[in-house]
């Protein structure tokens, strides 16, 4: 490996990290209708997607501790499987109308994005620390192509003659699943070719992480996820009631771009301003997003929020991430499973 140039294997993770948001962006545009069509009173219409960030809740932790013990490869292929029901447990709800199939659809994706939320932490194993910022943000960047990908197979899959509405668009997670695990196996083949070619990494000498750092990186994440789901719920809702489909769909298309396009230069600028002034700058920006809806209520308005919401978690997220990469082997399993529980609870209290 060239120094300064990422190894091949975190591409792989790029485009696994692009599946996961594009099941993602998904969900979030769909959940709340199909819960709508399918729920036995309206104030149930947004369960299956609180289901979905419970079940994140209840497993990252457990998931982080069986990565420890049987390796990423194998909970990351587990999680393959989840999303494959997922699909298949959409579609039965749609065509039999059963509202607990697709509570169990969204609960199946949630475990699903709980071991995905890992690719990222996956891509820095065994770097050396100088990479670490790149290869984060590098695998954060593949919501660049969920963003663009998204929304187009939202918009063309919505109706598909002889299938109930959004019918197809559940059929996409099990599409996506067989897809995934063959691309996480050759990352996994990579990665093992790799790590038995080096006889010694910096990345095993990584010193210990003082636990003011790892709570600022948890506090950091953690918040920033809140915020961020508080405010793109609501403008979904809101987009949705006074807006069409397609409106809605491409708002929540320049949001997801907001949020990944800072990806490729966010490296740098962790480099030349540090984690925290960058976590720092991206919280500002998460205020400032939640203030520009008071100007207005129209579409432009809402538009401007979600972008600038975007771009403030990105740094947020990234800072936070790019700390808790750099820990050593002892501490990465614990810590960053309890990272990623603590963003689970926020993200559910925000949802």
């Amino acid at each position: 490996m060239v120094l300064n140039q990422l190894p091949r294997y975190v591409y792989y993770l790029l485009v696994a990290q692009a599946f996961n948001l594009i099941a993602a962006v998904l969900s979030v545009t769909v959940s709340a209708i199909v819960g709508l069509k399918l729920a036995p009173t309206q104030t149930l219409a947004t369960v299956p997607y609180g289901l979905q960030f419970l079940a994140m809740l209840l497993t990252t932790f457990i998931f982080s501790f069986l990565m420890k013990k049987l390796g990423r490869h194998l909970v990351f292929q587990f999680g393959c499987i989840c999303l494959f029901l997922a699909g298949v447990f959409g579609y039965l709800a749609l065509q039999s109308e059963q509202f607990y199939l697709l509570c169990l659809s969204h609960f199946s994706l949630g475990l699903f994005i709980s071991t995905a939320n890992f690719y990222r932490f996956a891509a820095s194993d065994r770097l050396d620390s100088d990479l670490i910022p790149k290869a984060t943000a590098m695998v954060i960047s593949g919501g660049v192509v969920a963003s663009i990908i998204a929304p187009v197979l939202a918009i063309q899959f919505q109706q598909v003659q002889g299938l109930p509405d959004f019918t197809a668009i559940y059929l996409i997670f099990s599409v996506l699943a067989l897809l995934l695990s063959p691309i996480l196996y050759i990352w996994n083949q990579k990665f093992k070719l790799l790590q038995a070619q080096q006889v010694v990494t910096q990345s095993l000498q990584r010193a210990k992480l003082p636990i003011n750092m790892i709570v600022v990186a948890v506090i950091s994440g953690a918040f920033a996820y809140y915020i961020m789901n508080v405010m793109m719920i609501m403008s979904s809702l809101h987009l949705k009631e006074h807006h069409s489909f397609h409106y809605a769909s491409i708002s929540i298309q320049l949001h997801v771009l907001a949020m990944s396009v800072p990806s490729f230069f966010v490296s740098k600028l962790i480099q030349r301003w540090g984690t925290h002034r960058t976590i720092y700058i991206g919280f500002i920006l998460l205020m400032l997003s939640s203030l520009i809806p008071i100007f207005g209520q129209e579409g432009i308005y809402i538009n401007i929020a979600l972008i600038i919401l975007g771009v403030g978690w990105n740094f947020a997220y990234s800072g936070a991430s790019t700390l808790l990469a750099g820990l050593n082997d002892q501490q990465k399993h614990r810590v960053q499973g309890m990272n990623e529980t603590t963003i689970a609870l926020f993200a559910t209290l925000g949802a």
